[in-house]
């Protein structure tokens, strides 16, 4: 039996990458404002801190975006050693998910639209990235944006 195979074009999800986060390099003024900042960033990873409101805390976030131009990018939360967070330490409710993960990882992770392992659950596959990839909502910066407003609504149980 022959396995189908994906050709992950490197230059393509490095362009992809760059074009995700241009807005938040170029106008960190207005993130800031949103309770966003770019912590680092080094292709194909990023790290973001979030304000939650509710808590008070600054929550860094840990980005992976390798095979950008195929799979949509991976999230989880971690310390400031960027370490996943324990469990307990994970904010829960409307979307935000602690361990294991889809993938069986043991680390929180995203059930929102445009992660990866949202459309890894069983329960998303009629959402396709492909469908919603081009979308500016989608790109980096627009995941990273939604978070932060999903992140400070109603039902998260702050960490």
């Amino acid at each position: 039996m022959q396995r189908a195979v994906t050709i992950v074009d490197p230059v393509l999800s490095r362009l992809r990458f760059g074009q995700g986060i241009a807005d938040m390099r170029q106008r960190p003024d207005v993130y800031a404002r949103m309770g966003i900042r770019l912590v680092e960033c080094d292709f194909p990873y990023l790290t973001v801190s979030m304000r939650q409101r509710e808590s008070g805390a600054e929550l860094r976030l840990r980005v992976a975006a390798d095979n950008y131009d195929h799979l949509p990018p991976r999230g989880w939360w971690v310390d400031h050693a960027g370490l996943p967070l324990r469990p307990d330490m994970v904010p829960e409710g409307g979307g935000f998910q602690r361990p294991p993960n889809p993938n069986g990882e043991k680390r929180g992770w995203l059930c929102f639209p445009g992660w990866r392992e949202y459309h890894d659950h069983p329960s998303h596959q009629g959402v396709s990235w492909h469908a919603v990839r081009d979308d500016a909502g989608y790109s980096l910066a627009g995941t990273i944006v939604q978070l932060a407003h999903d992140l400070n609504g109603s039902g998260v149980r702050a960490p």
